[in-house]
Formats: structure tokens, C-alpha cells, sequence
């Protein structure tokens, strides 16, 4: 089963690569910024499926200054794909005046990374080769200002409101009288649900490690619950590239 996890999340992370690459071609992403914030948030789900994909074949232990940098990066996604979906819907809308404030967490992020960065790379080795043994410290480890596992909290409460607000704005949208194609507004549904799902699933694991803390290990590397994982990322991945390859034809 772990074979499959590893072999699903391979093809998502070359799936997403591609059509993240495509998507940024030709400048399209300079003329269309909401094509950049779709292109941050799909890379911020590449990298957190690749870091896990390392912690799960211990290849992280040779890559030690990977492990963390991710953090900061997993706060933009909800934010990015919310304001995505919102730029698409409302064609004639920029970002909002304040949208700076949306990077708050990106940057209490990037600050709390700052333990582990300064560390030597001896001690981070060490670290890892104890953590791909027991992958709880991977949210009970002091290199950071807060417990890490504060980080999964903070960002999936964020996930759940901004996917609030985004299928508040999908069920409202009057598709009769809007200039936004019905195909248009099925795939960003599409892609709505593949995340709202995506989410579900971390939440549901991150309950079940709360509970059983003592487990919380096994959890994490739990291949019956990564697998569900690993194929709504191979869908969503199958959406991005499809998606950019179509966009590439016309």
C-alpha cells in the first residue's frame, strides 16, 4: 500500500510541476495575475506532498535544509485559491486594497522557520534520522518560537474560512447573467471541492492524532489513510495540468 501512496504522489508532483510550468508560460501569468496566485497555491501543495514524500522514504535525512521551509509557504494557498476563484468570477475586480494582510501568517511563518534554519546541519541530520523513526516529532520538536503543531491548527482553522467565503461566492454567482462561462464555473467548482476534500482529509487525520497522541506516529504514516490522500491529489494535479494543456491549445 505504502508503494502506492509513494507512486500516486510521484505522478502528482510531476503532473502539478507540469502544469504549473505551462500555466507560466508565454507571460501569461504577468498579464493575468490571477493565473500567478493559482500557480503559488498549486506549488504550495507540490511541496508540501514532495516533503512529506520524503519523510515517508527517508530520503529527507540526505536533503536536511528541505525539512520546514514549507511552513510559511502553506499559509498562501487557502488565500490564493480563494482570491483565484474570486478574480475568475469577478473579471473586472483587482485584489483588494489590504490584500497585504493576507500575508500575515505567510510571515509569522517565515519567522518561526528561523530555529531550525540556524542550527548546524550535524544536529539537523540527527534530528531527521529520529524523526522518519518516529514521525510525531515532527509537530513536537522545539526548533521553532511556537509547538508545531500550532502551525497545522492556525492553518487549516484559515483553510476552513477562506473555503467558506470561496463557495459562498460559487453559490451565490448568477451564471445567467454573469460574464463567466458555465464551463468556466464547473471547473473552478471542480477545483473547489477537489481542495475542500484535500483539506477534510488533513483535518480528519489531525483529529485523529489529537486523540490519540500515543499513535500519532503510526497516523502520519498510516498508508489506509494517505492513499485517499494521494488520490485527491492525483486529481487535483490531473485538473492543473489538463487544465494549463487545453489553455496551451487555444
Amino acid at each position: 500500500m505504502h508503494s502506492l501512496v509513494i507512486t500516486f504522489a510521484i505522478i502528482g508532483i510531476l503532473l502539478s510541476a507540469l502544469g504549473i510550468v505551462l500555466r507560466l508560460l508565454k507571460g501569461k501569468a504577468q498579464r493575468n495575475p490571477a493565473e500567478l496566485l493559482l500557480s503559488i497555491a498549486l506549488f504550495g501543495i507540490m511541496w508540501q506532498v514532495f516533503v512529506h514524500l520524503m519523510i515517508l522514504t527517508h530520503q529527507i535525512v540526505k536533503l536536511p535544509n528541505l525539512y520546514n521551509k514549507g511552513i510559511p509557504l502553506y499559509y498562501l494557498v487557502a488565500p490564493a485559491l480563494y482570491f483565484y476563484i474570486r478574480m475568475k468570477l469577478q473579471p473586472e475586480q483587482r485584489l483588494p486594497k489590504y490584500w497585504y494582510i493576507h500575508l500575515i501568517p505567510f510571515l509569522f511563518g517565515l519567522i518561526d522557520i528561523l530555529p531550525y534554519v540556524f542550527i548546524d546541519d550535524t544536529e539537523k541530520v540527527a534530528f531527521l534520522e529520529r524523526m522518519v523513526a518516529d514521525t510525531r516529532l515532527g509537530y513536537q520538536h522545539p526548533y521553532g518560537f511556537i509547538p508545531q503543531h500550532v502551525h497545522y491548527m492556525i492553518r487549516l482553522f484559515l483553510a476552513f474560512i477562506y473555503l467558506i467565503m470561496q463557495w459562498g461566492m460559487l453559490f451565490l454567482i448568477d451564471h445567467t447573467d454573469s460574464p463567466v462561462s458555465l464551463r468556466t464555473l464547473r471547473s473552478l467548482v471542480f477545483l473547489t471541492i477537489l481542495y475542500t476534500l484535500f483539506i477534510a482529509f488533513q483535518v480528519g487525520m489531525l483529529f485523529n492524532i489529537f486523540f490519540n497522541r500515543m499513535q500519532g506516529g503510526y497516523i502520519l504514516t498510516d498508508a489506509d489513510q494517505l492513499i485517499w490522500l494521494s488520490i485527491m491529489y492525483v486529481l487535483l494535479s490531473c485538473w492543473i495540468c489538463f487544465g494549463a494543456l487545453k489553455r496551451q491549445r487555444k
